[in-house]
Parts: C-alpha cells; sequence; structure tokens
C-alpha cells in the first residue's frame, strides 16, 4: 500500500476530515489533499504528527512514507528491480531495522548482527539493580525492543569530567552530541510505547557564553527520532558556584525534559502528589512543626522543581539528588515496571526503584561508580519510601 493511500484510509477509519488534519499540520486543505493523491510528500514531522493524530504506530506509518519515497524514484525505470535488489541487500546489512532513528536520520546505530537482546529476560523476579559497567548506547543493544518502562538519567556533563572517567570521550561538541543522540536512539527502541524519558541536561560555556547543548540535543531527539517533550522542568539548584559576573546573571537551573513516543503515555497524578505532598511535609517539619496533611494533598509540582545539589564521598563527583529522580519515577513507572539509568553513576535512580519494589538496569562506564552503587544499595533494607 502506498502512503498516499495509508493515510486516506486512516483518515477514513478516524473519522477526521481533510480540512482538521491540514490545520493540524500546518498546511491548507488543497495540499492535504496532493497528500492523498500522491501528488506531494509530507515533511517527515509532519508524518509523526499524523501518526499521533490517527493513533497509529509512527514507525509503520514513517516506513510507509521512506518506502513510497524510494517507489517514487525507481518504479519506472527499467533497473528498478535489480535496484530493488540492491537495497534489499543493503537493508539486511543492518540489524537495526526496527530502530526509528536508523531509518529516519543520518545518526548511526553500529548495532552489531551478533548481539543477543536478552538483558531484562535475565533479571529474574529480584529487586535488586542489574549493573553493567560499559558504553552506555553499547551495553543498550543487549536489551531487548520495547521492554523498558521508564529512563530516568544524567548525561555527563560536556566538558566538566576531567578525572578520567568520562562516559563520554568525545573530542568536540558535535561528537558529543552525536554519541548522545546514538544512545537516546537506543532509548527510542528499547522503550516501551507507553514508557517516558527523563533527561537531565546540563549547559557549557564558551568566553561566557552558553552553547544551547539542550537544544543543540532535543531538537534533533524532536525532529529526526520522533519524541515529545511532555513536560520541560526547569531545575533550581539552589547553589551554585561562588563565581561572579558583571555581565552575566547568576546561573542557578539546568532542565530536565520529560520525553514520550505517544500521547497514550502512562502517568500516576496521584503517586505524583502523595510523593510530593510526603516530601513536602518532611521538608516542612524539618524547619518547623509538622503541618496539617489537608495542606498538601491538592498540590503538585510545577515545572520549576527547588532541589539543593546532593554531594557523595567521591572526589570531584555529585551525585543526582533523590527527590529530582523520585518524582519522575514515582509518576511514570508503573508497578512492577523496569526502569534504566543508561549513566547510572552512583545508582540514584536504581536504588529509588528498588525501595520500591521495581526491577532496574544501571549501566556506568566508571567501574568504580558502579561498586560504589552495588555497595550502597546491598546495605539498604527494602522498603516503600
Amino acid at each position: 500500500m502506498l502512503f498516499s493511500d495509508k493515510i486516506k484510509e486512516l483518515r477514513i477509519e478516524s473519522g477526521k476530515k481533510q480540512k482538521d488534519l491540514a490545520k493540524a499540520i500546518g498546511v491548507d486543505v488543497p495540499t492535504y489533499s496532493r497528500y492523498e493523491h500522491g501528488e506531494r510528500r509530507p515533511k517527515r514531522e509532519q508524518v509523526l504528527r499524523l501518526a499521533r493524530i490517527f493513533r497509529t504506530d509512527p514507525d509503520e506509518l514513517v516506513a510507509a512514507w521512506l518506502a513510497d519515497e524510494a517507489y517514487s524514484h525507481i518504479a519506472h525505470d527499467k533497473m528498478a528491480s535489480r535496484a530493488a535488489v540492491l537495497l534489499r541487500s543493503m537493508l539486511n546489512g543492518s540489524s537495526s531495522e526496527d530502530d526509528k532513528t536508523a531509518k529516519n536520520s543520518e545518526i548511526s546505530q553500529s548495532i552489531e548482527p551478533s548481539v543477543h537482546r536478552d538483558m531484562v529476560a535475565k533479571l529474574g523476579p529480584s529487586a535488586m539493580p542489574h549493573y553493567v559497567t560499559g558504553d552506555a548506547a553499547t551495553i543498550m543493544q543487549q536489551i531487548e525492543d520495547k521492554s523498558i518502562d521508564c529512563i530516568v538519567t544524567t548525561p555527563p556533563y560536556w566538558r566538566r569530567r576531567s578525572q578520567g572517567t568520562e562516559s563520554i570521550k568525545a573530542a568536540t561538541l558535535e561528537d558529543f552530541i552525536h554519541e548522545l543522540l546514538e544512545t537516546m536512539a537506543q532509548a527510542w527502541r528499547v522503550l516501551k510505547p507507553q514508557g517516558s524519558l527523563w533527561l537531565n541536561v546540563g549547559d557549557d560555556a564558551t568566553s561566557g557564553f552558553f552553547m544551547g547543548i539542550p537544544w543543540r540535543l532535543l531538537l534533533p531527539m524532536i525532529d529526526k527520532q520522533g519524541w515529545l517533550i511532555a513536560n520541560e522542568v526547569v531545575w533550581n539548584r539552589v547553589t551554585t558556584s561562588p563565581k561572579g559576573s558583571q555581565d552575566h546573571l547568576r546561573k542557578v537551573h539546568e532542565y530536565m525534559f520529560h520525553l514520550v513516543k505517544g500521547e497514550d503515555f502512562y502517568y500516576d497524578d496521584d503517586a505524583l502528589r502523595r510523593t510530593f505532598a510526603l516530601i513536602s511535609r518532611n521538608e516542612e517539619k524539618s524547619r518547623t512543626r509538622l503541618p496539617k496533611a489537608s495542606k498538601y494533598q491538592s498540590q503538585i509540582p510545577s515545572d520549576v522543581w527547588t532541589i539543593g545539589v546532593q554531594r557523595s564521598g567521591i572526589a570531584h563527583y555529585r551525585v543526582a539528588p533523590d527527590t529530582l529522580y523520585r518524582l519522575p519515577i514515582v509518576a511514570t513507572c508503573p508497578h512492577g515496571g523496569i526502569l534504566l539509568d543508561p549513566y547510572c553513576g552512583t545508582g540514584t535512580a536504581c536504588k529509588i526503584a528498588y525501595e520500591m519494589n521495581m526491577r532496574s538496569i544501571g549501566i556506568d562506564i566508571n567501574p568504580d561508580y558502579i561498586k560504589h552503587a552495588k555497595s550502597t544499595t546491598e546495605q539498604k533494607p527494602l522498603s516503600l519510601f
């Protein structure tokens, strides 16, 4: 079935009108009509929007769009059959056919055909975190497709981890972003359709001017990999470096992005409210008398989170604050779900999952961090909070 026929069929099944779809993807009605007649081709991002509107698998619709593109170029050429054989051979040489990013972008996944994807199947029923030492994108190749419920992670900062333990050793900013995108493409592959990715990304400055690293990473994730931003959280870190400046504001924030694959993602609002109320009461109690519970029952975090930076016992290393990870986990990882942190450090996310009786996978290239994560988790008794 041609792409044009596919979107016409989906429109009819959904009961939508051409004018509604045209408005939704930002074109006029005649232009949309040409899409259904095969006279014009929409842009990739418009195809993704249509998939969301039709509530259909975006991978399948983009695949039809790509196939239609190839067909339009070779269909009437006398060498079309031979070209199709060569194309099939080229595609079969990669084992990343199901990887949306590998099909929709120029980012190479470098997935070896011999890799066995069985890590989740080997986890067993225990909630004890499964830690793996190695490169994030490489190790994630061992995880089955659509098997992870929630990913919470903080990738290494660009040019700030200079202790010989960097998870990403890229020499240039372009290579740094490219390596992160490879990991995020793997994240798309392993995440369930209803899953969530929470991504804490810091920025860097050159000659006093910020480089926009969060946006350099996020825009390709949206445009080429298909991610949707459900929430854009500003993390107010409270404390910063005492270094002053006469021409710049004092930087006290980072971003925590909540990214999903489609509109039908898992989100437990009640659990989020209860956890936020408990955290708020505990913080308030530490400063003054315990307030009435009703004061917090209706509260829900806004998209600005004031959470102090948490230090560790490791030189030159700070751990992700518990609250920064706990709120996303209780909100978007279902009971009995599986959590992944591809840059786990000393294992904050996995330890929270362990407390909540969830299985988890933590990956980090530094064996000392993995050793520290294992020791602290094993010493901690199982609890609900």
